[in-house]
């Protein structure tokens, strides 16, 4: 079986409402879609999705990465070859995860549907058919983010994610309106994307947070360039502290642990460009004892999949995942997962969702 051809598209997607976030409260999303088809008739799909403030790509960089520098290198390709190719120029060649995620991911979509198998198996040793997801409550003023909360707490959820902006005063005042809500069996982990930047500004706003006890972490309080400032918070509030900004790629994993700077770390794609390569961060998270949280960054329903393939192969998820597809106004997909307090791990064969062709035309 031999890839015939693969055809890229971009599309910036718009939010469904206001996610204010430390760096900007942006109103669209960036993404790159390929599908790949083979000479027996299969074809797969594969979703990118970029951070620019973590790694600088857009929507058009991706989808010109994809079409100027791997779309050659996997074409005419068996799948076995393809993704020797893909693995191979990916370590070579620095930067461009959402473009490098996307192939990879099209092309573990086909290999699971050669196989007959959903692309966990491909991933490792599958440890769970639902996985613990949780809430997201954007950086909005206190009365609007009681109300986001609230619409989780009706759904069942009890795990929550608490943007943080930057601002102190108003994100504590925002962080101790939900905690004070949440019921008794609930908690939330408190996402500053470095919006705190140092120690001193993030031990003030540990400070100000009244019910501790419900906060599970806080992930990335500070500057990605200042690791040690984590592991001071962590060891002066007594509240455990995750990775996000820092982590990249296997070499950030390792410090992590060995030098004990923080209690878990986020994995996305958007960052590391490959599924295959995340679920070796999260094996050796679990070597080095620490926690990994499995994300999926403003993707779509393709990509809320894939994330769910990786955590259902981490070893033990203590926390809950983040993956959220609802965040954005349109999902070109042809099933929508909905995510719940348990949402259950598609059975595949591949990713176990597709992409609606018309997006790419067709």
């Amino acid at each position: 079986m031999e890839l015939t051809s693969i055809d890229v598209v971009g599309r910036d997607i718009p939010l469904a409402d206001d996610f204010p976030v430390s760096y900007e409260e942006h109103q669209t999303t960036d993404h790159v879609f390929v599908r790949l088809e083979t000479t027996s008739d299969l074809v797969g799909y594969g979703e990118g999705t970029a951070l620019p403030w973590f790694t600088g790509e857009t929507t058009d960089s991706m989808v010109s990465f994809a079409e100027d520098w791997l779309a050659p290198r996997v074409e005419g390709k068996s799948l076995i070859e393809a993704a020797r190719e893909v693995a191979g120029f990916g370590s070579e060649f620095p930067a461009n995860p959402g473009a490098k995620a996307a192939v990879e991911l099209g092309l573990l979509d086909l290999q699971g549907k050669r196989a007959g198998v959903p692309v966990a198996e491909l991933l490792g040793v599958v440890h769970r058919e639902t996985v613990p997801c949780v809430y997201p409550v954007p950086g909005l003023p206190p009365g609007r983010a009681r109300e986001v909360a609230q619409a989780g707490i009706d759904a069942g959820f009890r795990r929550f994610k608490i943007k943080a902006t930057g601002n102190v005063d108003a994100d504590t005042a925002r962080i101790n309106t939900v905690l004070e809500q949440l019921p008794e069996d609930a908690t939330a982990r408190v996402d500053a994307n470095t919006g705190w930047e140092s120690y001193p500004k993030a031990k003030r706003a540990a400070s100000a947070i009244s019910k501790t006890d419900k906060v599970e972490y806080f992930e990335q309080p500070v500057a990605a360039g200042r690791p040690i400032d984590l592991q001071k918070l962590w060891e002066n509030t007594g509240i455990p502290v995750y990775a996000d900004e820092y982590v990249h790629d296997l070499s950030d994993v390792e410090r992590l642990g060995r030098d004990n700077l923080a209690r878990g770390c986020q994995l996305k794609l958007a960052k590391t460009g490959s599924l295959r390569t995340m679920a070796h961060m999260a094996q050796t998270a679990e070597h080095h004892g620490l926690n990994a949280v499995a994300v999926s960054a403003f993707g779509t329903s393709l990509e809320a999949a894939a994330i769910l393939h990786l955590a259902a192969v981490i070893p033990s998820i203590p926390l809950a995942c983040e993956v959220e597809p609802t965040l954005i106004a349109e999902d070109p997909t042809t099933t929508h997962i909905t995510i719940e307090p348990e949402t259950a791990v598609p059975e595949g064969p591949g990713l176990g969702v597709d992409l609606d062709d018309e997006l790419f035309g067709s």
